[in-house]
């Protein structure tokens, strides 16, 4: 879908629920957080505007306040760059992950910790390595209480085998901040360990995070 005219909002939303956003293109994703502030035609307007004078949405971050004055459709809404370009500021200066770093036990434990640890919802998610024990991807897989009958492995390995996964972690939070595993925990975990065997995808660790500690089944010797 190249043409301006041509986005449907209704259809690049259920593209995003269906495969995520990544898959979207530079036009499409403006498009759609255009949408979020203004009517789909003045999104496509803005849009248009934009990629018939810039090649990507990297040269955004160059513009001048004036030139993202002559994007917008009207004079009533010239702060929405402005949000636009603190809130990506804000997001840059977030605790982060990034792939292709190297990472121990302790540093998901705390790193993880910080992002979930505060959660009023159970959330389980899968780190992927290489074969270097490089992180490949972060991604959340379950949410909701958690156990061995609930969580199936399958969703987990779909994601490994998916990136070419060597290794992987898994890492949920427990809402009480209690980090010690239930029996529910200790049982997902061998069944992870017993499943990566099998197809050779091994299974680092799990980790078990709360506000302000974690535990780690690897430190704990509950995977050998």
């Amino acid at each position: 879908m190249t043409l301006i005219n041509a986005l449907d909002l209704d259809y690049l939303t259920e593209q995003i629920k269906e495969y995520g956003p990544q898959d979207l293109t530079d036009r499409e994703l403006l498009y759609c957080v255009c949408c979020s502030a203004f009517s789909k035609r003045d999104a496509a307007k803005i849009t248009g505007n934009f990629f018939s004078e810039y090649e990507d949405l990297k040269q955004m971050q160059y513009l001048t306040e004036a030139e993202f004055r002559q994007l917008l459709p009207g004079e009533n809404k010239q702060w929405f760059f402005e949000v636009l370009s603190e809130f990506s500021q804000r997001f840059e200066r977030r605790p982060c992950l990034p792939l292709g770093t190297v990472y121990s036990s302790k540093k998901i434990g705390e790193y993880m910790s910080k992002m979930y640890g505060s959660a009023k919802q159970e959330l389980l998610v899968g780190i992927y390595l290489d074969t270097k024990n490089q992180v490949m991807l972060q991604k959340n897989i379950f949410k909701g209480t958690l156990n061995s009958a609930t969580v199936h492995p399958r969703e987990i390995f779909k994601e490994a085998v998916k990136c070419s996964a060597a290794r992987f972690m898994v890492v949920h939070n427990h809402p009480s901040g209690n980090v010690t595993p239930s029996q529910n925990d200790i049982a997902l975990t061998k069944r992870l360990v017993s499943c990566g065997e099998m197809i050779g995808i091994t299974l680092l660790d799990h980790i078990i995070v709360g506000d302000t500690a974690y535990l780690s089944m690897r430190e704990e010797e509950i995977i050998a």
